[in-house]
């Protein structure tokens, strides 16, 4: 824990290192790679035990990440944006989807026989590879050649709000892998039942966070222990249920942030635990990582899986992109090859990894763990090379000290 408090107040954009490691520790998956270290393919510090033990805290900071997301998305704010910002961010995260989830579909249908937990895994994949995050094109504006571009302000728009369909895709993964009925004897659409008891779940979390800055008004403290102790109780049940914490932290933020009250104080206490809850995920993903029992599939294949996965997602996006520059009215007239700046993955896949595996195992979880995260760093490498070509492509270098930079890419 020490390591992860300390590494939230780093300042990693300052490091003279290549773009692709600097991104590494902008976007706090260096943790990532630590937790292998220390997990049961390094030195196994954090045994199986150990990891036992941190569920529930696991839990807990999964939590904070889902009420981050949907935090931001206040409707009222949502209508004042121009529709590409709404729809082009959608049409991003479906390319990436589709490309990885359906021919993951198909392999692990091949390899694992039809079934229900074959249908979620590919979703999980699907996920994973729907998501976008701003960090890179947040370093790329530290360049002065590139921080009044157009396209670039464009690209960090549409990864901003590049998450929610990623956490979409995973809650429809979540809610179809429960054989039983919610309600006992009714046997009638059980994915729904499961989908609505999380939106339940949500709605009740949300409704008491609406309450505790109201409570709270004579000081911070009791929106703290009110805030930590929500979401430790509905975080847990959700784990307990097999529900995602995610997924029903989502709901309780856009709850949240759609009901009129004081939620700036809720706001920032939420935004600044965030962080360094996201970096203890990133490790604890890392040192659960495991290579073994993946049937079928052996280190190299499933080395080669992860590398297909980057190469389809790339394809994704770039259709994706192509389709939008040919069919949108985009504001700043993007180049067909914009949707090429949104690979890089972001820690919520990571995220999204944990939250499957802690779930519970299955055949396929070494499989997918391994392929998310392992596509995860590799991207994460290659993003901003691969954005500063779209940037270059497109003419879009500004500053006076072009090509004189000493931490460009």
């Amino acid at each position: 824990m020490l390591i992860v408090i300390a590494g939230a107040r780093r300042r990693p954009e300052r490091l003279r290192l290549p773009a692709g490691l600097r991104l590494l520790f902008v976007t706090g998956s260096e943790f990532l790679l630590v937790g292998v270290l220390l997990g049961p393919l390094g030195l196994d510090f954090l045994d199986q035990q150990i990891l036992d033990t941190l569920r529930p805290l696991a839990a807990i900071a999964m939590g904070f990440v889902g009420l981050h997301y949907g935090l931001q998305l206040e409707a009222r704010i949502l209508r004042q944006v121009p529709l590409f910002y709404n729809v082009a961010p959608l049409v991003q995260a479906l390319g990436g989807a589709v490309a990885v989830g359906v021919p993951a579909g198909v392999l692990f249908h091949a390899a694992y026989g039809p079934g229900r937990e074959s249908l979620v895994a590919s979703l999980v994949v699907a996920a994973a590879g729907a998501c976008s995050t701003v960090a890179p094109l947040d370093l790329l504006s530290e360049d002065r050649r590139w921080a009044a571009s157009p396209l670039l302000m464009m690209l960090r728009h549409l990864a901003e709000m590049g998450e929610l369909p990623a956490l979409a895709i995973f809650g429809i993964a979540v809610c179809l892998r429960p054989e039983a009925s919610v309600i006992p004897g009714l046997d009638l659409a059980v994915p729904l039942q499961w989908f609505f008891l999380a939106l339940l779940l949500g709605v009740v979390f949300g409704g008491l966070l609406e309450i505790l800055p109201r409570v709270g008004k004579g000081g911070t403290g009791r929106l703290v222990v009110g805030g930590l102790g929500a979401t430790l109780f509905f975080a847990g049940a959700a784990r307990y249920l097999q529900l995602s914490p995610l997924l029903v932290s989502l709901f309780a933020g856009i709850l949240v942030a759609n009901v009129p009250g004081p939620i700036d104080r809720l706001r920032r206490l939420v935004a600044n635990t965030e962080q360094p809850l996201s970096l203890f995920l990133l490790l604890l993903a890392g040192a659960s990582w495991r290579l073994d029992q993946a049937g079928p599939f052996g280190s190299l294949a499933l080395v080669a899986l992860s590398l297909g996965m980057i190469a389809l997602r790339l394809l994704g996006k770039g259709a994706a992109g192509w389709l939008l520059a040919r069919t949108t009215h985009a504001p700043r007239n993007p180049p067909a090859g914009f949707g090429f700046g949104l690979v890089a993955q972001g820690g919520i896949s990571a995220a999204l990894a944990l939250d499957y595996m802690d779930a519970g195992q299955s055949a396929l979880t070494p499989v997918v763990v391994t392929a998310i995260l392992l596509s995860l760093i590799l991207t994460e490498m290659l993003a901003p090379w691969i954005t500063l070509r779209v940037l270059a492509a497109a003419g879009e270098e500004t500053g006076p000290a072009a090509g004189k930079q000493e931490n460009s890419p």
